[in-house]
């Protein structure tokens, strides 16, 4: 639900920055940081995060050389 709002959003920051053409520094800043949260999102569903139980957790396979 969270990334459909935040896909809203974006879709109508983009919106406004080909019809306003005004501002575009701004609503461009606004627009990065909004994808960015989304990536992170995504990223964190994934388990690419640390942290996450995902293919880059923080546990590792045991071998020989680890201790009992």
């Amino acid at each position: 639900m969270l990334l459909v709002l935040l896909s809203l959003v974006l879709l109508a920051t983009l919106a406004l920055i080909v019809v306003r053409r005004r501002y575009i520094g701004r609503l461009t800043s606004f627009a990065t940081l909004i994808a960015a949260i989304m990536l992170m999102i995504w990223m964190q569903d994934a388990g690419l995060l640390p942290g996450t139980k995902g293919p880059l957790g923080d546990s590792r396979p045991r071998t020989s050389l680890d201790s009992p």
